[in-house]
């Protein structure tokens, strides 16, 4: 086999990786944007279709879900800044050392906060806050949780 050979198959394996990984972000995409257009829609949101908008998703998402402060333990946070929570949570990954791990902790706080309202808003008798903290960084969870139910709105 020749060096000819050898990157060829290297090119072609690379390239057949990242069509399977940009296809598992496109579905994963999709599949969160239906998850939170169902949302939208439970919450009598005036566009559901900015579901489909990535970040501001995540804006109107916090905004819907969010009281008007958001309270962890004696950590009171005011709405007009939780709904920031996912540009704050960007920002953070810049720190050295330490950022990565920070962003996971705020994301799944965040997130998992905003997910656990809509789902109750989707489904009233749903009471397991550990699956909707764990949809934060397993989407699937979302997707089975939030697209097979009717809205009760």
């Amino acid at each position: 086999m020749s060096e000819r050979d050898i990157l060829n198959a290297l090119i072609g394996f690379g390239g057949g990786f990242a069509i399977l990984i940009g296809s598992y972000f496109f579905i994963s995409y999709v599949f969160t944007s239906l998850s939170y257009k169902k949302v939208f829609e439970a919450y009598n949101y005036k566009n559901p279709v900015y579901a489909f908008i990535p970040f501001y998703s995540l804006y109107i998402l916090a905004d819907l879900t969010c009281d008007s402060v958001f309270s962890l333990g004696d950590i009171k946070i005011e709405k007009k800044i939780f709904v920031w929570w996912w540009l704050i949570n960007y920002v953070v990954e810049f720190v050295p050392g330490i950022g990565g791990f920070l962003s996971f902790i705020i994301n799944v706080i965040c997130k998992g906060y905003c997910h656990d309202k809509a789902i109750k808003k989707i489904d009233p008798h749903y009471d397991s806050q550990v699956l909707s903290y764990l949809s934060s960084f397993i989407p699937i969870i979302l997707w089975i949780l939030v697209l097979p139910k009717k809205n009760n709105a």
